[in-house]
C-alpha cells in the first residue's frame, strides 16, 4: 500500500502543476486534464480498493447486515459527494458544488435512517 503512495501523490502534484499552468490559457483542457488525472489516480488505487472490498466482505459476514449496509451506503454517498463537489469547484460552479454537498448530506441521512431506527429500537427495548 505505501509503495503506491509516493507515485500516486507525485501524479497528483504533477497534474495539479499542469492544470495550474493551463488554467489561464486553455481552461477547458485544464478541466479535462484534471478529470483525467483523477481517473488515473483512481485506477492506480484499484488494487488497494480490491483489498478493502475483501476486508469489508469479511467484516460484513460477522456483523449485522442492516447496520453494516447503512454504513457502507453512507460511506459511498460521502465519497461520491466529495468527488462531485470537487469537480464542480474545479469547474468554478460554486452554486452547483453547494447544492451537490447539500444533496449528499440529505442522502447520507437517508442512508443512515435504518441504522438510526435499529439503534433507537435497541434503546427502547433496554428502557422499556
Amino acid at each position: 500500500m505505501l509503495d503506491s503512495l509516493l507515485p500516486t501523490l507525485g501524479l497528483a502534484a504533477a497534474a495539479a502543476l499542469l492544470v495550474g499552468l493551463l488554467r489561464k490559457s486553455n481552461p477547458a483542457f485544464a478541466l479535462l486534464l484534471s478529470l483525467a488525472a483523477g481517473l488515473a489516480i483512481l485506477v492506480r488505487l484499484a488494487g488497494v480498493l480490491q483489498g478493502m472490498l475483501a476486508g469489508l466482505t469479511a467484516l460484513a459476514a460477522r456483523v449485522d447486515g442492516v447496520a453494516f449496509a447503512s454504513l457502507l451506503r453512507c460511506a459511498g454517498v460521502l465519497l461520491l459527494t466529495d468527488y462531485a463537489c470537487a469537480v464542480c469547484k474545479e469547474a468554478e460552479a460554486e452554486a452547483v458544488a453547494w447544492c451537490a454537498g447539500f444533496a449528499g448530506r440529505v442522502l447520507t441521512l437517508a442512508a443512515l435512517w435504518p441504522l438510526l431506527e435499529e439503534v433507537c429500537g435497541m434503546i427502547w427495548e433496554l428502557t422499556g
